[in-house]
């Protein structure tokens, strides 16, 4: 016959209870419990490694530099000067021209209209000179009456008219009325390089233009017969 103290010998030998009292795991449930704390592990890791990579990356974004920007409006046309740069700090902006480099920029031409704060870009610079090939500088003594009411700035860009001169109606009717209606026109999309003088009732504005070098001398000739007016017009590829 079987006893009862074998019975729960064979009781406890079956669910896994070692003799003594002791508690031993099941082979199954120990594999279970290692892969789990694995994919803990591995978790914890991928968490840590996020993070790292995050951090770092906003380090590098955040990470600022001296670059040079324009201290105060600079027409396109004109040339840029030490005076006229600053240095600012930023990030993430392409194409800047470090503060170490502004040798390289002082004495150049600004290619473009610059604003005041504005930061330079490597395109917003050119080492061409005004007036660049094909073309020439002119000056022009001007009546207030014959520019913009509103005046002119560098970097404007304008047509050069001939208007009628005063002995106009002298040659006949016919003839002044042609002048006035059918205006010739000298010169257009021409450069407004620089402007001097008050646009008052007794003074006069002083303007350079840089114009293509072929009308250059008539425009000259225009303008020492007091027979030149300018029109601003819309900016376009000279």
């Amino acid at each position: 016959m079987t006893t009862m103290s074998e019975k729960a010998r064979r009781a406890d030998s079956g669910s896994g209870l070692a003799v003594g009292g002791q508690r031993m795991g099941m082979p199954g449930v120990q594999q279970r419990r290692s892969r789990s704390w694995g994919l803990v592990v591995l978790a914890a890791l991928l968490v840590i490694g996020t993070g790292l990579a995050v951090a770092a990356y906003g380090l590098s974004a955040g990470k600022k530099a001296s670059v040079l920007a324009v201290g105060e409006p600079i027409a396109k046309g004109q040339v840029i000067e030490r005076d006229d740069l600053i240095s600012v700090s930023v990030s993430g902006v392409a194409n800047t021209i470090a503060v170490s480099d502004i040798d390289d920029v002082v004495g150049k031409t600004a290619a473009v209209d610059l604003v005041d704060k504005q930061v330079l870009a490597d395109a917003m610079v050119t080492s061409e000179p005004i007036p660049g090939d094909g073309e020439s500088s002119i000056g022009l003594s001007l009546d207030p009456t014959r520019i913009p009411s509103a005046g002119l700035a560098p970097g404007d860009t304008v047509a050069v008219v001939a208007v009628p001169g005063s002995d106009a109606s002298g040659t006949g009717f016919e003839d002044a009325e042609s002048a006035i209606n059918n205006p010739e026109l000298l010169a257009q999309n021409v450069l407004v390089y620089s402007v001097d003088g008050e646009s008052t009732a007794n003074g006069a504005v002083f303007v350079t233009l840089v114009v293509p070098a072929e009308d250059a001398a008539r425009i000259a000739a225009y303008s020492t017969a007091g027979r030149v007016a300018v029109v601003e017009t819309s900016a376009s590829e000279r």
